[in-house]
């Protein structure tokens, strides 16, 4: 395999700026907002998911973007990575633990979703030491790491969790949206170390996943009933499934571009652009239409997460 950096490609002032603000959003917000969500569906059982010191090594990382290069930046973003391996290291027990029954697609999605924090809080050490990851530097290291945040662990976690919100095991269209997203983010990073070409299949296959998955998710918000919190989360449902709409079209416009050399927006316009709508839209709306879906209404008694035997049930 060869790596394929691409050292042409640098951010503007104003899109670096959106880069260090999608950091900090997806360390300080999503990524708490997700392991609450994984703890309340009884999930992989992740140390203290409500503690505050999750969002508090998220702020780290988002300060060590903040800093320059050099040790300080290094050992300020070191907190978030050793958060980030607990991840790994939980994800990792789930799957080997005993079980009596088979692991379905979100089992799969959940996993990834866990693990690729790892690899984004590695891109941002690496960053801030000035360090090359497989001939990987600069701005395309920098970028690693809100993809892993969100395309990564957003996107997967969404797409697992809402086929476990559904009952039998979540529809067909949902479980091909967390079967999609997964291979998809899978592909797009092997692709990062194969070739441009490689990039593009990864890009079209987590481009179909997340259509599948945002929109089998506002089916799911539609159908849940009429109550107040079951409309405000079909609202941020559509909103998912507006955003992945444009975002991805946006996606592959650049994977194409990238490939048969054709015009197409440069890294700072996808990060004002792709990379905006993927983050406020598609990930944080997804989340935030599950904890609306899962929020208990008034006078009614929250259900008690249990432990079924179907397909994507750990």
């Amino acid at each position: 395999m060869t790596s394929t950096p691409v050292v042409d490609h640098q951010l503007a002032p104003a899109a670096l700026a959106g880069v260090q603000a999608a950091v900090a959003l997806g360390a300080v917000v999503v990524l708490p907002l997700g392991l609450r969500l994984l703890d309340a569906a009884g999930a992989v059982r992740v140390p203290r998911p409500r503690s505050p010191g999750w969002p508090v090594v998220g702020a780290a990382a988002a300060l060590a973007l903040l800093l320059p290069r050099g040790p300080a930046a290094v050992v300020t973003a070191v907190p978030f990575a050793a958060a980030t391996v607990v991840l790994l290291l939980a994800a990792g027990r789930a799957w080997t633990a005993p079980r009596t029954h088979r692991r379905g697609v979100s089992d799969v999605a959940v996993t990834v979703a866990l693990g690729v924090t790892t690899v984004g809080a590695l891109a941002l050490v690496a960053d801030r030491a000035g360090a090359a990851v497989l001939g990987f530097d600069g701005d395309i290291l920098l970028l690693t790491v809100p993809h892993m945040l969100f395309a990564g662990f957003g996107a997967c976690l969404a797409a697992g969790l809402a086929v476990r919100a559904e009952a039998g095991g979540g529809s067909r269209l949902a479980r091909a949206g967390a079967a999609g997203v997964t291979l998809g983010v899978a592909a797009v990073l092997v692709g990062y170390l194969v070739s441009q070409e490689a990039e593009l299949v990864g890009t079209v296959v987590l481009t179909g996943g997340i259509w599948c998955a945002t929109t089998a998710a506002w089916r799911a918000a539609r159908a849940a009933g009429r109550g107040g919190g079951s409309r405000a989360a079909g609202a941020w449902a559509a909103t998912a499934v507006a955003g992945s709409g444009v975002a991805m079209l946006l996606a592959l416009w650049w994977a194409v571009g990238e490939v048969v050399d054709v015009p197409h927006p440069d890294l700072s316009w996808m990060v004002a652009t792709h990379g905006a709508l993927n983050a406020l839209a598609v990930v944080l709306g997804s989340l935030v239409a599950l904890r609306l879906r899962s929020a208990p209404r008034v006078g009614v008694a929250a259900p008690v997460p249990a432990r079924r035997t179907g397909t994507g049930e750990w």
